[in-house]
């Protein structure tokens, strides 16, 4: 009987463990990213755009890559835009014309897009224009504006 009961809240305990804490990480990051200074940290993406070629780049590790792409992964360098450092991200993305800042969620997508100021803007959720939160919904890119 012991054995049963300890079981059940063993069981208990994983479920908690794998599907509920993810969550409330997932929903703190949102709100922290809400209330983040937008401005500066769209600022700090178009610092790393400009300097693209300046950062290590751990392209290698990362399967989609394409050719141009900078991929920065933990530890970020102390090189790297501090606004964006701060952040914490799990890693960082360079195109082109948008950086892609991605934090590690399980079962959640949680980025923020920063854009080049003419570039084709897209995300979840406009913060301000040139930056984004984005939960990674393909459809957004087909549903974005311009500035």
């Amino acid at each position: 009987m012991k054995n049963s009961l300890r079981n059940v809240l063993v069981g208990i305990l994983v479920i908690v463990l794998v599907l509920v804490l993810p969550a409330g990480w997932a929903a703190i990051k949102r709100f922290q990213l809400s209330h983040s200074d937008h401005v500066r940290i769209l600022l700090a993406c178009r610092e790393a755009l400009a300097n693209r070629t300046s950062y290590r780049n751990d392209k290698e590790k990362w399967v989609t890559a394409e050719k141009d792409d900078v991929v920065i992964l933990r530890p970020i360098p102390e090189n790297f835009p501090k606004a964006i450092r701060q952040l914490h991200p799990s890693s960082v993305l360079i195109k082109e014309d948008r950086v892609f800042i991605s934090f590690t969620a399980p079962f959640a997508r949680i980025s923020l897009l920063g854009f080049a100021p003419d570039a084709h803007q897209y995300g979840t959720k406009r913060y301000i224009d040139g930056l984004w939160f984005w939960d990674g919904n393909d459809v957004t890119k087909r549903e974005s504006t311009t500035p």
